[in-house]
């Protein structure tokens, strides 16, 4: 009797995996004017610097983030107007300083976000405190790549992922490629071609809810215009050229029922080669540089405050 009811069992789960696999099943976000969500980021990876004389340089790093998300207002459509606000700190361990971590604060950034109910982003604009200061001026962040690298993580951390436009079966794709915002340091946002696809990969079940799981595969090929843009300073006499690009792989697994995000694991590599020119009222010359990075970060809803 125990083997024929485990057989059943069996049975009707398949049966039940077949059906949800033939429906077509809508995956959207639903936000609710004055609901707050928080989110953890934990993030960990390497970057490898290369000089034109095959000198290297390999650092390890790590942060801890949180991304606060206030719901301002949601029209008829779903569209959401949400602000976001990240804060963390990163430490950054060196092998030629003995390997004593450098610990630093992310600069906090507070953007205003215009998002569909696929988690596409219509709109991208920062917020600035009363007496908040000026993001660091681009010979700073040169000779600090690290503030680079922390602003760069905060930006990062703000782009929510994109969700098919349309309901699913499980196993099919949905096309990524097109063009986003993204928030640069000065406040302005840039708008980044995008390659990529999406996939619907199965949905589970956890804690009595259902979770849409979905793949996400992104390139932005031409990511070393956007740095360039991130280092204006061709008025200063210096030239900045930046090739190169970035390719992300992520899974997300989404609440049906509440209609959110609820955790994400990302994976990402980026390749730049950077030349700069030096004017000669400093001595002129040109140095290049080589970099990888390469990140892995763990994004988990930790909190939802009701209105």
């Amino acid at each position: 009797m125990q083997r024929k009811g485990f057989w059943l069992l069996s049975v009707a789960l398949m049966l039940i995996s077949w059906a949800i696999a033939q429906q077509e099943i809508a995956i959207k976000m639903r936000y609710t004017p004055g609901q707050t969500l928080v989110y953890k980021v934990a993030l960990e990876g390497t970057v490898n610097v290369v000089s034109e004389i095959g000198v290297a340089t390999d650092l390890k790093f790590k942060g801890e983030l949180t991304q606060e998300q206030v719901v301002k207002e949601v029209a008829e459509d779903g569209k959401a107007v949400v602000q976001v606000t990240v804060t963390g700190k990163m430490e950054l361990q060196n092998p030629m300083e003995g390997g004593q971590p450098s610990p630093q604060q992310v600069p906090t950034t507070k953007v205003l976000l215009t998002i569909l109910p696929n988690g596409q982003v219509m709109d991208v604009k920062r917020i600035r405190e009363e007496g908040e200061k000026q993001p660091p001026e681009a010979p700073e962040m040169m000779q600090d790549p690290f503030q680079a690298l922390t602003v760069g993580m905060g930006a990062m951390s703000l782009l929510p992922p994109p969700l098919p436009p349309k309901p699913l079966k499980v196993g099919e794709t949905w096309d990524l490629t097109g063009t986003v915002p993204v928030p640069l340091p000065s406040g302005q946002t840039v708008p980044t071609k995008v390659i990529g696809q999406g996939k619907f990969v199965a949905v589970e079940r956890k804690d009595e809810k259902e979770l849409a799981v979905t793949e996400v595969q992104l390139e932005v090929p031409e990511l070393g215009e956007l740095v360039s843009q991130m280092l204006p300073l061709k008025e200063m006499g210096v030239d900045v050229q930046a090739k190169g690009g970035t390719k992300t792989s992520t899974k997300n697994w989404y609440d049906l029922a509440q209609g959110l995000l609820t955790r994400s694991e990302v994976s990402s590599e980026t390749k730049m080669v950077l030349t700069i020119a030096m004017p000669a009222n400093v001595g002129g010359g040109v140095m290049t540089l080589q970099s990888r990075t390469q990140v892995q970060a763990k994004v988990e809803l930790v909190e939802v405050k009701k209105p």
